[in-house]
């Protein structure tokens, strides 16, 4: 009896030191999953502190590009309106100096008000025969809106001949007698005209008169001198 008991006893001891060891087995496992877990854990935890690291620069970056954009804008937008303040003023003054001009043109030089009508150049070049010349004589008109104008070009040679002043009708002197030195343009036109001039005369001057007629109506007079010597060139 004494034998079974001890038996038994036996039994119990070993099964309750088999499940000693069995959990001692388990507290282990766990322990160590617990650790590894622990582990990468804090090992995402480094990570993603890294991460929040980077972008807090990054954000501290952009913030700082951001107010310096700011500024940028603002001294951009400050230099805006003084660039505008100052067209303002740049157009002011030169709408003052354009009314002073035309004030001036009409005073001093009304040809050039006239419904805009100006003889733009006037060139001479001599030609192979003698004491003969070619004349271009270029007209514009300078008006926003264009109607065609029209008239007649009275054009008169100054100058000496035998030291003495004498002036000429360049009619008189034209090659071609029925060549008419009328214009009818809108834009521009270009009258050409061969004189012969007579022996020992010296040009000085081509004084240009005309009226202006637009609509069959006279708009005003024109006038101007054009000096010889300005507007030759000689032939190739």
């Amino acid at each position: 009896m004494k034998l079974n008991e001890l038996r038994s006893q036996l039994g119990f001891v070993k099964y309750y030191l088999a499940m000693v060891f069995v959990l001692a087995c388990l507290f282990y496992a766990g322990h160590e999953f617990a650790d590894k877990k622990n582990y990468l854990l804090s090992a995402k935890i480094d990570v993603m502190q890294s991460s929040i690291d980077n972008l807090s620069s990054e954000n501290q970056a952009l913030n700082s590009e951001l107010n310096v954009k700011k500024v940028e804008l603002e001294v951009a937008s400050i230099a805006n309106e003084q660039a505008q303040l100052s067209y303002k003023e740049f157009m002011r003054k030169d709408a003052e100096l354009r009314e002073q001009i035309s004030f001036y043109q009409k005073v001093m030089a009304p040809e050039l008000t006239q419904d805009g009508f100006v003889v733009e150049s006037v060139e001479i070049v001599s030609t192979v025969s003698a004491n003969n010349y070619a004349i271009s004589v270029m007209m514009l008109q300078r008006e926003n809106i264009k109607a065609i104008i029209k008239g007649t070009l009275n054009l008169t040679l100054q100058g000496s001949q035998n030291t003495v002043p004498i002036n000429y009708d360049l009619k008189e002197l034209l090659d071609d007698k029925t060549e008419k030195m009328a214009f009818s343009f809108k834009y521009f036109q270009v009258l050409e005209l061969r004189v012969t001039l007579p022996e020992d005369f010296i040009p000085e001057q081509i004084q240009i008169k005309t009226d202006i007629y637009k609509y069959k109506r006279k708009r005003g007079s024109y006038a101007s001198t054009i000096e010889w010597d300005e507007a030759f060139s000689e032939s190739d």
